[in-house]
């Protein structure tokens, strides 16, 4: 357990206990006594507040530095500017386990996603930002080879199932007082073959590091 929130526990505790000997005192009629408690139980009730006050805090920087893992992406070189690219969810998180093969044109790739983040009181009780991945497309480092070359994107989002978080946070818009924003997010990196990249979310949005030598050197060189 958190020795703050171990503290916590024990100060509630003591609290309660002077208290109870403090009203114990009143119905003996022992002022005095009851008026010594009743301090003492004054002085534990502020110091407890204190402490929840700093674990809330430690709370929230925990939650607000969590990062949730996404996906691995695995590039495999086919030709010249053509790659191959395997997406590894986390098994919690897979439909089926198994892993989603692409193949893209151009120098990098690039996920585009729609992010919900919450109010940093939301997180506190748990509300962690959402996020919805939406395309995976190719990407050329030279702006004219990208106007004269045909794109190359595949849509990820499968066909939605309940009620969409979009939908609800149009016809809600105002009344949403926990949103604190909600828009796209694109991160691209250098493809190069063999390399290997992690894509996580936290409540700053997203982040890619690279996981193997192949992927260090590709963003080293980029």
């Amino acid at each position: 357990m958190n020795p703050l929130g171990f503290l916590c526990i024990v100060l509630g505790v003591l609290f309660v206990a002077l208290f109870a000997l403090s009203l114990n005192r009143i119905k003996r009629r022992k002022i005095i006594g009851s008026a010594l408690y009743g301090l003492q139980g004054i002085v534990v009730f502020l110091l407890l507040i204190v402490a929840l006050l700093i674990f809330s805090n430690l709370n929230t920087y925990k939650r607000l530095t969590h990062e949730n893992e996404i996906v691995d992406v695995l590039v495999r070189k086919l030709a010249k500017q053509k790659f191959q690219l395997v997406l590894i969810y986390p098994q919690p998180d897979a439909i089926n386990g198994e892993p989603e093969y692409y193949s893209l044109y151009g120098d990098e790739w690039q996920l585009d996603t729609r992010i919900i983040k919450w109010k940093s009181w939301a997180n506190v009780i748990g509300l962690d930002s959402y996020y919805q991945l939406e395309r995976l497309s190719g990407r050329y480092a030279n702006i004219e080879q990208a106007n004269d070359s045909p794109p190359s994107a595949h849509q990820l989002t499968g066909e939605q199932k309940g009620l969409s978080i979009w939908k609800l946070k149009n016809l809600m818009k105002s009344n949403m007082p926990f949103l604190d924003a909600y828009y796209g997010q694109s991160i691209f990196v250098p493809m190069r073959d063999g390399a290997k990249y992690r894509v996580s979310l936290s409540q700053a949005g997203l982040v890619v590091r690279p996981v193997n030598e192949s992927a260090t050197r590709a963003l080293d060189a980029w």
